[in-house]
């Protein structure tokens, strides 16, 4: 028979199993949740491990793929650096393009400047001033066996005052150039 004890009994263990059930799922739950953090935490490890071997691997076939380039050209390279204690090849070059093309020039050059690169090699800077005296048109066949030349040099600026008889007349051309070369100090 049902009485109050007995009810107050049968409530109180049905609800003592919820709470063991509801314990246990909460128990359950943390530990799951704990699971799925460390699988999260070790997924994103993963991923920024995959893509920093992935970024290595594009550098390393980069740098074959350069390697490979410079490898049949590492003389040529070489050759491009000129010591800075000895200009004079490269000059000779410049009065060579220039009475190529029918022209008069004037060069000034400033000290040698060291680089910091980072490299194994030092280099330097050494700029230049070079005036000619020659119609536009003669300059640009000049401009282009310039950019033939096998140095690496690059003009900064370029100033050109034309006479009366505008492009086709003789001009003062003056342009500022930097040379890197191989420092030998």
């Amino acid at each position: 028979m049902f009485t109050t004890k007995n009810l107050f009994t049968l409530v109180t263990k049905y609800i003592l199993i919820a709470f063991a059930v509801v314990l246990f799922t909460s128990g359950v739950v943390f530990f799951l949740s704990g699971q799925i953090t460390k699988v999260s935490n070790r997924t994103a490890k993963d991923r920024q491990l995959v893509t920093m071997l992935s970024e290595r691997t594009a550098v390393l076939s980069n740098l074959k793929h350069d390697t490979d380039i410079i490898g049949a050209n590492e003389s040529t390279i070489k050759q491009a650096f000129i010591p800075s204690n000895n200009i004079l090849e490269f000059v000779a070059a410049f009065e060579n393009l220039a009475s190529k093309n029918g022209l008069t020039q004037a060069f000034h050059f400033s000290s040698p400047t060291t680089m910091d690169t980072g490299s194994p090699i030092t280099l330097t800077t050494i700029g230049y001033q070079n005036n000619i005296s020659s119609n536009v048109s003669v300059f640009i066949n000049y401009l282009k066996d310039f950019e033939r030349l096998p140095y690496f040099t690059k003009i900064d600026s370029i100033n050109i005052s034309s006479g009366k008889e505008g492009w086709y007349g003789t001009a003062a051309i003056s342009f500022s150039a930097t040379i890197i070369a191989r420092s030998t100090q």
